[in-house]
């Protein structure tokens, strides 16, 4: 199974326990402050390469110690690097992520991501050493925005299945975008918010999430919406199927959706039913916020397997 994972790099400045929401003039306090991988696109490229898919990442980085200490993070991750760009004069972008008890609040810089796109040379090496292509933070990565109807084209063209989480637009305005895509899209992951939010801009009114999952299914081919603590539900061909969430002892939600894509693609990828792919999609989200950061507590396929038996025992 060979994964192809195109988007954006950077990295994760995440603090807990801190006294208090951010004033003007006023110096907050926090407990415990962490440097990870972040990035939406990254997580889930560790997420699979960690259950044992072989993966590639196509992206960009600065010229800066964070682009360095990504890299150095891929590599050890076992993740193919090759079409990876370090872009002279660019500074590699960041997230500065307030976790508090019951959410957090996150702050971007973009840096590079905003400018990344893909070449011929990166389609066509896509096409030959992948099954498979995912992109996530479609509405982050405006220059790519630009060209990605043509790589999904083209790697369809090839064979490949494609699958995209475009989070969510900040400047919530380009929900419109999507819907151009969802010929060419084999799984389309949102979270609740995000798929609640695509379907009032396509339709002028709003919907509970299972009209709104029922509606989606007569134009994507398999739509998975993410329920948070709650688990997640599909819908192929206007079959709809539920999973619950695993109760966790939740530490910090960073990333937990991106490490559920990494759950479900691996079962998909593997051939096993949409039930059982969601199993693996929350059991994964589930772990993930049990450390802090989108990585920290990836787990390996042995450890997701020990985690669910543990479950059912």
């Amino acid at each position: 199974m060979d994964v192809s994972v195109v988007g954006e790099l950077n990295v994760d400045i995440i603090m807990r326990g801190i006294n208090g929401f951010p004033e003007l003039d006023k110096e907050k306090l926090a407990e415990e402050g962490r440097i990870t991988l972040g990035s939406s696109s990254a997580i889930c490229a560790v997420g699979l390469s960690r259950l044992g898919a072989r993966v590639n990442f196509i992206g960009a980085i600065g010229d800066d110690i964070l682009g360095e200490y990504i890299l150095r993070f891929l590599n050890n991750e076992r993740i193919n690097t090759l079409r990876v760009r370090r872009q002279a004069n660019s500074n590699t972008g960041f997230t500065v992520s307030l976790t508090y008890p019951e959410n957090r609040a996150l702050i971007t810089y973009t840096g590079i991501m905003e400018y990344f796109t893909v070449t011929d040379e990166d389609i066509d090496f896509i096409a030959s050493n992948s099954n498979h292509l995912h992109v996530s933070s479609f509405f982050l990565q405006k220059r790519l925005q630009q060209d990605i109807k043509h790589l999904f084209t083209k790697v369809k063209e090839k064979g490949l299945t494609v699958s995209l989480d475009p989070g969510w637009d900040p400047e919530d305005r380009n929900w419109l975008k999507l819907r151009e895509l969802f010929p060419l899209v084999d799984i389309l992951f949102l979270n609740e918010v995000e798929a609640k939010r695509l379907y009032s801009s396509i339709y002028d009114r709003d919907e509970d999430t299972d009209t709104i999952a029922d509606s989606f299914s007569k134009e994507i081919n398999l739509l998975v919406i993410k329920l948070g603590e709650r688990g997640a539900l599909a819908v192929k061909d206007d079959e709809r199927y539920y999973r619950a969430g695993f109760k966790v002892n939740v530490v910090d939600t960073t990333g937990a959706g991106d490490s559920f894509n990494a759950g479900f693609l691996y079962g998909k990828l593997n051939n096993y039913d949409i039930e059982r792919c969601l199993l693996l999609g929350n059991a994964c989200g589930a772990l993930s916020c049990t450390g802090i950061g989108g990585t920290t507590n990836l787990p390996t396929l042995k450890r997701l397997k020990e985690f669910i038996e543990g479950f059912f025992a």
